[in-house]
């Protein structure tokens, strides 16, 4: 890392560019946004950009990720729900399905924020660029790393910029720090290539689970009290849905499929698949309620972790973050809590005075906090799956966990919390909830979600 802290640069205005952008304000004397898209476009399915295609799909920030986002934003959880988003406790205002064992209601202490990836994200955005020392320059493609030298060794002094509009040819934007967070599709891998440096290795999970989801005119009590109902998947049933309350007067449901199962593709399949998850409930106030948006689908065909942290070499002056480290299942929705978390870190990292370079310390801590996140997800994947000895393992003692969750209020806010990272999942390896699981019956095989050629698996 350079000693100069006059300029960083964050490639990606997503919710981890966003974060990371207010976090290096406190210490660089000038940051620069650059995306890709322009801030005001939005897409005809209801999404915020098209650089983030999973925008109209359901997104929670639950406790852990209001308590880090407090931290870079204060203030920001009164005004989302001054603005329209919905407040919840989960343990005792949503209905949660897993493997077919309903967890008993109780409170567990995990708060949400109900809203849309767009409402967030626009009131993240809003006060990013009010900070004094932040400019945005949008509409603006990376054409590449610009480097005081060739090949390994060489560090990163700036990047590239054109406009996505063409025009008058490229321009340099010098900066001490080069910040990649533009998602899953990042190009830092790409990057050190080209500089002589191997690519980070890279941890794997086979998800292929696709999204139907569309947004509907509800009040927040359509259900009661409930202002959630989460149904997961399982070996013979690879689908599962979402029912969410979101701003302002609308509800958010989000139907998943895995492998060749596949959810819904038009407005008119949305009911007939829905029906074969949903409760009667639920699919009463569906078949009433007002569609506002086109149905939009969106597929995750894998898990990836990027491990930086096992790198010897890393350029002076480049980072990656976000989904650009670690992007898991968004079923688990770990991202925007992974986003602000990672953050958080690197403002600690560069808050450190030492001969390390900043890379090292990053990559090391981010590695350690994204860890829980990829393994429930991993966990969570595998109880879907009877392929591999480990992964009818780790599926097996989920599913067990899961049938004791059910029957015991206790282990039910263990399991939750844990879910949600506002306690540790070692909590979850205890001696009573081992008995617990020891105590229930394994669920007889059924074929693995990869399976079956119907699309609908009905």
């Amino acid at each position: 890392m350079p000693a100069t802290r006059d300029h960083a640069v964050v490639l990606g205005a997503g919710i981890a560019g966003l974060c990371t952008a207010a976090v290096l304000t406190r210490h660089f004397a000038r940051v620069t946004l650059v995306e890709r898209d322009r801030i005001t476009e939005r897409r005809a399915d209801g999404g915020d950009r098209r650089g983030v295609p999973q925008s109209p799909h359901v997104h929670t920030v639950l406790t852990h990720a209001v308590q880090q986002m407090e931290q870079l934003f204060p203030g920001l959880t009164g005004q989302c729900l001054a603005d329209g988003a919905v407040g919840a406790e989960l343990g005792t205002q949503s209905r949660i399905t897993y493997h077919g064992h309903t967890l008993p209601q109780r409170f567990a202490g995990v708060d949400a924020i109900m809203a849309s990836r767009p409402f967030l994200e626009t009131r993240l955005r809003e006060r990013t660029l009010r900070l004094t020392s932040l400019s945005l320059r949008d509409g603006a493609e990376i054409t590449g790393l610009v480097t005081d030298g060739t090949g390994r060794g060489a560090a990163v002094r700036g990047v590239g910029l054109c406009s996505r509009t063409g025009g008058s040819g490229g321009e340099v934007l010098e900066a001490d720090l080069v910040v990649d967070a533009m998602g899953r599709g990042a190009r830092s891998g790409a990057w050190l290539e080209q500089l002589g440096y191997p690519r980070a290795p890279e941890e794997r999970t086979r998800i292929d689970v696709t999204y139907a989801s569309r947004h509907f005119a509800l009040p927040p009590d359509a259900l009661g009290s409930d202002r959630a109902v989460m149904i997961g998947a399982t070996s013979s049933r690879p689908r599962g849905m979402v029912f969410a309350a979101q701003e302002n007067g609308s509800w958010v449901v989000s139907l998943h499929a895995y492998g060749r199962c596949r959810p819904p593709t038009t407005d008119e399949e949305l009911l007939d698949f829905a029906a074969t998850i949903a409760p009667p409930d639920v699919m009463n106030v569906l078949r009433h309620a007002e569609p506002l948006d086109p149905l939009a689908v969106y597929r995750f065909p894998c898990g990836i972790r990027r491990r930086y942290d096992r790198l010897k070499h890393f350029p002076e002056g480049l980072l990656a973050i976000g989904d650009a480290l670690c992007s898991v299942n968004p079923v688990y929705g770990a991202g925007i809590s992974l986003a602000a978390r990672e953050a958080l870190l690197l403002g600690d990292c560069l808050a450190q005075e030492g001969a390390e370079p900043v890379a090292r310390r990053f990559f090391s801590c981010a590695h350690h906090a994204t860890r829980p996140a990829w393994w429930l997800s991993k966990i969570g994947d595998y109880s879907l799956v009877r392929e591999g000895f480990s992964a009818r393992l780790l599926g097996s003692s989920f599913r067990r966990l899961m049938a004791a969750a059910a029957s015991d209020p206790t282990t039910a806010s263990a399991v939750l919390r844990s879910l949600a990272f506002v306690d540790s999942p070692l909590g979850l390896v205890r001696p009573r909830i081992l008995r617990q699981m020891l105590h229930q019956r394994e669920p007889s095989a059924g074929p693995p979600h990869a399976g079956g050629a119907d699309r609908r698996c009905g």
